[in-house]
This record gives C-alpha cells, structure tokens and sequence, in this order.
C-alpha cells in the first residue's frame, strides 16, 4: 500500500492574499532545488488534500494518479508507504514580501537537512516583536554556529544562490557571509558572529541558540531570538561603526527605544554577551536606575579598525590583528583579489585579459594613493 503525502520546503495559502486575484491559492517552495511553484485549480486541490491527510493510492482513477504524479515531479508531493504527515503545514504570508518568507522558509529546511543549527536575526522579526518600527528588510540574516557557514553556503548553492566572496574570508576579520541570489531575488547573510561583543563567538551562538522563540514562516516554524536577545543584536548593529563613521543620533535613539522596548533583561544579557563597551551609554540613558559598574565594558577587537575612515588603512587595521599566517595571504587578496572578490575587477571579467589587468593595475595604484592619503 502506499500514499500521496505533501511535501515543501515552505507553502503559503495566498487564498486571501493579492494573489488570489489572478486565481493563485498556494506558492510551495518544492523539496528540490527549482523555483516556488504557484499551484491553482485542481493540482491546488489535490495538493491541499494530501496535506490535510495522506491520499490512499489505491482510492484513485488513473487521471488523478496521474495528476499526483505530475505533482510529485515538481518536488511538491512524495510517495510515501506511510499515511504520516510532515509538521510542516502551509500559512498565510505575513511579511511584506511573501519571496522573503519563503525564503526564511527554505534557509531553515536546508539547514535543517544539513544537521545545522538556525536562528534568523533582525529584519521583519524586530517589527514583530515590536523593537523596530520598519517592516521590511532587503535581505535575510542568519546566524550559525562557526564552521558551519560553509555548509549552509554550499548548500545553498544547489538552490541558486552564491559565494560573495572577500579577502577576509576564514579569519577572524569577517563576521559573515554573503549568498548572492539568482533568480530568487534575495540575498542572505550568514553571520558567524556579531560586531561588539567580545564573548567567545561559539559560547555567543549557544547563548543566543538558548534564548529563542519560535515564528512560522510559509508554514515552517524557524527560531528567532528572545526580545531582550534581539534588542541587543539590534542596538549593536545601529550602534557599530560603518565605514569608519560613528553611529547618528538618530541610530543612538533608536537602539535606545529597542533596549527599552524588551524591558531590562537587556541589561543581563549585554553583560552575558559582553557587550557593554558598545552599548553601556545607551543603557544609561533608557534605564536611569542602571549602573554602567555593573557590567564589563571590554573594548571589542573588531572596534577599532571598524572605526578607521580611509580603506586602505582600515584594511591594513584589520590585517594586523590576524596571525602571521593568515596575513600574507589576505594582503595578497586585497591587492590582487580574484575576478569575483571585487566590483571594478568583476565589472570588467568580459574585457579582454589585457584590459582586465590594466583595471587590476589602476585599482592598485588607487589604492596606494589612498593608503599614503588617509581618504
């Protein structure tokens, strides 16, 4: 005996949504790698059928057999000797962008399959959780355990996306890693580790893994962190220097609302993760009784090169804080890096290779005159 079960890596029920206007009632992201597919009419039945209970094969005419299979190629059903349903279920989008939400969906169900611990940091959640007055994000943002960035990259390089690769990448220096979208449209970081703390970066993914809620996206449950967790990853990334620039008022303010909105639990968990130096002035201000003693204001490594204003010396800043074994190579990265670790060399890939080394020539000597300027 065996069964029609229905399967995904994400479903949506658009049956209420804009989509439904041109006859849409789900959008499944299949258990193989291929786009979302958009189901309607009869394959929309069948497909919800088997989801609410496994279809007996036996209980079909040769058409609808036929029309399960067809299913089954889309990667959106199986065949099963067991009527035992998946958890996974499909819900109404509740993001501003229903591609983003399968998208969560699907990171989740791949790191997932690859043994990977998962938690989705900042981006819509903070809205949920009501610690960010904007809805949507751009992208997507994760956080795994060190080491295994790689994997979830790898993998998820089967479903279209890619590598963004830099010179730091496998030190200390980077913090994250870019998956750039094909026809997906979404780009993801992978962090490893966050700016401003200086708890061990294995021991910060456990204590924030520890801490989490559970949100459903397209139908699939992910982990994301507590409030008073979340508050703090959002204050250090509105506080955190970018490109050498020191955060505004404006960023001050709003990483202040955020540590206030999850209450003063915030306060335990800055010190749990040690980041107090960032964050401990924003805590006086939104927590008056607070005393800045209580906690340790260790300054980050990552701090001081972040906050150099000119490229090159940034660069040069950053470098010096790796062994020496790693710094060669690095340094031959960010004067000679491969075609797709850099925008001007990259932009110019379909030159001819003449051409593409005077860019890589004129690139380097821009950067010199850079370093020896300080801009």
């Amino acid at each position: 005996m065996s069964y029609w079960v229905a399967a995904s890596f994400g479903a949506l029920d658009v049956r209420n949504h804009d989509l439904a206007s041109e006859g849409y009632e789900f959008v499944v992201t299949p258990i193989i790698p291929s786009p979302p597919q958009i189901l309607w009419g009869d394959g929309a039945a069948l497909w919800s059928e088997a989801l609410d209970a496994a279809i007996d094969d036996s209980d079909v005419d040769e058409p609808t057999r036929d029309a399960l299979a067809a299913l089954e190629d889309l990667g959106v059903l199986v065949r099963s000797e067991s009527p035992t349903l998946p958890s996974r279920r499909a819900s109404p989008p509740w993001l501003v962008s229903y591609q983003h939400e399968l998208v969560y969906a699907l990171l989740s169900n791949v790191a997932d399959q690859a043994g990977i611990d998962i938690v989705f940091i900042k981006g819509p959640v903070l809205h949920w959780q009501g610690l960010r007055g904007k809805e949507h994000s751009g992208d997507v943002d994760c956080w795994v355990r060190p080491g295994h960035e790689t994997i979830l990259a790898e993998a998820m390089e089967r479903w279209g996306w890619r590598t963004s690769r830099t010179a730091f990448d496998g030190t200390r220096i980077a913090h994250s890693q870019t998956l750039m979208p094909g026809e997906w449209g979404c780009e993801i970081d992978v962090h490893t580790r966050f700016p401003g703390m200086t708890l061990d970066e294995s021991a910060a993914f456990d204590l924030v893994l520890a801490n989490t809620v559970t949100r459903a996206f397209a139908g699939t449950l992910v982990r994301v962190p507590s409030p008073p967790v979340h508050a703090v990853i959002y204050a250090l990334h509105e506080l955190r220097p970018v490109a050498g620039r020191q955060h505004t008022p404006e960023q001050r303010s709003t990483a202040v609302r955020a540590l206030t909105s999850a209450g003063d639990s915030t306060i335990d968990v800055t010190e749990r993760l040690g980041a107090g130096f960032v964050l401990k002035d924003a805590l006086s201000e939104g927590f008056p009784d607070f005393d800045p003693s209580r906690i340790s204001t260790r300054i980050p490594s990552d701090w001081e090169w972040r906050s150099v204003v000119s490229v090159p010396r940034r660069q040069l800043a950053a470098v010096r804080l790796l062994p020496w074994r790693q710094r060669a190579r690095v340094v031959k990265r960010l004067v000679w890096p491969a075609r797709d670790a850099s925008r001007r060399v990259r932009a110019a890939s379909d030159l001819p290779p003449k051409a593409v080394f005077l860019v890589r020539v004129k690139r380097l000597r821009d950067g010199l005159v850079r370093l020896l300027r300080g801009d």
